[in-house]
C-alpha cells in the first residue's frame, strides 16, 4: 500500500535477532539485559547506516520512519539522535524496555532476579528515549496505541512517550498490541500522518 498507492519507496530493514538475523540462543528482546541494551544500540546503528545510504542515492530524499512495537521503540531512538527526518510515526512504542520486560517476568517479589532488574534500570534509562529529546519536527511526529495492550502499557509506556514527545497526534484503537492490523482508523492515521508531514504527496 505504501509503494503501490502513496508513491513511497519503502525499505523494510530486519532488526537484531529476528528473521534471517536469528541466532540460535539468543532473542532480542530476551532475558540478558546487557545484550537487550546492545541489539538496541545495533538496531539504532542500523537505521542510522540505512539512512546514511539512502541519502548518497537520493541527497534530496525526504525520509520518514513508520514502525510497530519493538520497531516503535527503535524508530523512537533513531528520532531522537538523527537529524533531518521528516516524520516518525510511533506504533504501540516502549518507552522503557527494562521496565517491560521486568513487567512481564512474572517474579515473586522474594526472588533474587529482582535486584538484578533494579541495578538494570539506570542502564535501561540510558537506552530510553524518555532520556532524549526527539529532533523530529513537532508536525512530524505521530503516535497510535491500543487501549486493551497488555504487552506495551498504555499508561506506563506509550502515554509517557506521548508527555515526552510534546504531546503529538495520537490515536487509540480498541484492541490488545496487535489489533492495529485489523483497525481501519489506524490505518487512516498512518496515511494522513505521511500526507501531512509532506512525506506523501496531498
Amino acid at each position: 500500500h505504501l509503494h503501490e498507492d502513496l508513491g513511497l519507496n519503502v525499505v523494510l530493514p530486519v532488526l537484531p535477532l529476528h528473521g534471517p538475523r536469528k541466532a540460535k540462543g539468543a532473542a532480542f528482546p530476551g532475558q540478558d539485559l546487557l545484550d537487550d541494551v546492545h541489539a538496541a544500540a545495533q538496531a539504532v546503528w542500523d537505521i542510522r547506516r540505512l539512512i546514511s545510504w539512502i541519502r548518497t542515492q537520493e541527497p534530496d530524499a525526504r525520509i520518514g520512519l513508520n514502525s510497530m512495537s519493538l520497531g516503535g521503540y527503535i524508530t523512537s531512538l533513531v528520532a531522537s539522535v538523527e537529524d533531518g527526518l521528516t516524520c516518525a510515526v510511533l506504533g504501540v512504542p516502549v518507552a522503557d524496555l527494562i521496565e517491560v520486560l521486568g513487567g512481564h517476568g512474572g517474579l515473586p517479589d522474594d526472588d533474587p532476579r529482582r535486584q538484578t532488574l533494579e541495578l538494570a534500570r539506570p542502564i535501561g534509562r540510558m537506552i530510553s528515549p524518555l532520556s532524549l529529546s526527539p529532533r523530529v519536527p513537532m508536525a512530524g511526529r505521530f503516535i497510535y496505541g491500543g487501549v486493551a495492550d497488555r504487552l506495551v502499557n498504555p499508561r506506563d509506556q506509550v502515554m509517557r512517550l506521548w508527555e515526552h514527545w510534546g504531546r503529538p497526534e495520537i490515536i487509540w484503537y480498541q484492541g490488545a498490541h496487535t489489533g492495529f492490523f485489523r483497525s481501519r482508523p489506524v490505518q487512516d492515521f498512518i496515511d494522513a500522518a505521511l500526507r501531512q508531514s509532506g512525506l506523501v504527496a496531498r
